[in-house]
């Protein structure tokens, strides 16, 4: 049992005897046997079904109840619970953000409750920052990109393949004046992911497109109508901020065609991406549980990043302006 657990680089076995151990395996030609480990995950697979495990689901920055969280978060750990629970793990929330809450007082109530693994929610008020959890202790996941602290393994959206597919479509139907209205700090969290892939795939010179680019720190109903008046865009893109009500005057998409980066069953008639949130977060999770499994802990030396893609969503937003 020593050597399994040193092996698979369980904690409970003393560093200068796991170093032995895994000396005399290298000098052994020792491999792990793929069919042997299947075998195993399957057996604590069947143990968990009847004893679920609880990993932790940690939003950074809300501090509301589920029922209040946005649909795109609603989405999101509805998805990681529905595969959570597949696999035999229960997922339980924890607010960061919460009053009195620190990264290691959280910590250590995960450690009291025995949960060894999390998945942190988007940075979503900011786009850098150092979350201070008690790293070395958990098997993590971070949703998102952005340039918060330390490096961990990450899932995120494809924001430029979802920005690439919409430019796209929209050249499909004839528009050329495409224009792109959004949050800065959105952008920048995801590296430029959204702006890059506008700039790169839209069918006027660079020049022209810059100029049908707006990206703001606070997106308002004033700058948004002033910019709209001078560039006069054909169509829109937005990121989310719900343009429509900024655009009660206007014929849609008569006079002016709207595309959304984030297409949510309850705006249905919308055209634009669905990034398929619950798959964000069930990768999340079968990222999480793979470190479960293989009992690793702490910053990891080579971090992942997964990402999963969205899917284009045809609606009444649009209609084709030329052939």
């Amino acid at each position: 049992m020593t050597v399994s657990r040193a092996l698979r680089g369980e904690r409970y076995v003393a560093s200068t005897l796991r170093e032995r151990i895994l000396q005399t395996a290298s000098d052994l030609g020792y491999r792990p046997d793929p069919d042997i480990a299947k075998l195993m995950t399957h057996m604590r697979r069947k143990r968990l079904t009847q004893a679920p495990r609880t990993l932790a689901f940690i939003w950074s920055d809300k501090v509301s109840p589920d029922t209040e969280l946005s649909p795109w978060s609603r989405q999101l750990i509805a998805g990681a619970r529905e595969r959570a629970s597949h696999l035999g793990f229960h997922l339980d929330d924890f607010y960061l953000a919460a009053k009195g809450m620190s990264g290691r007082r959280l910590s250590e109530i995960l450690e009291a409750r025995g949960i060894s693994g999390f998945i942190l929610s988007p940075l979503i008020s900011r786009s850098r920052g150092h979350v201070s959890m008690q790293w070395e202790k958990f098997s993590s996941v971070v949703v998102g990109l952005g340039y918060a602290r330390p490096p961990m393994h990450r899932v995120h959206h494809h924001h430029y393949l979802g920005m690439m597919t919409a430019m796209r479509q929209l050249k499909k139907l004839g528009y050329r004046r495409i224009g792109y209205y959004g949050g800065s700090v959105v952008d920048d969290r995801m590296f430029g992911a959204w702006s890059a892939s506008f700039l790169s795939h839209h069918p006027l010179p660079l020049k022209q497109a810059a100029e049908l680019l707006n990206l703001k720190r606070e997106p308002k109903r004033e700058d948004f109508r002033r910019w709209l008046e001078l560039r006069q865009p054909e169509v829109v893109i937005e990121s989310g901020q719900s343009l429509e009500n900024w655009l009660e005057d206007i014929p849609i998409p008569e006079k002016l065609g709207l595309v959304t980066l984030g297409w949510r069953p309850d705006r249905s008639h919308w055209a634009g991406i669905d990034q398929q949130v619950d798959v964000l977060g069930a990768t999340a999770v079968d990222l999480l549980v793979a470190q479960e499994q293989q009992n690793e802990r702490g910053i990891p030396e080579h971090p992942k990043i997964v990402m999963t893609e969205g899917i284009w969503r045809a609606g009444e937003t649009l209609r084709r302006l030329r052939v």
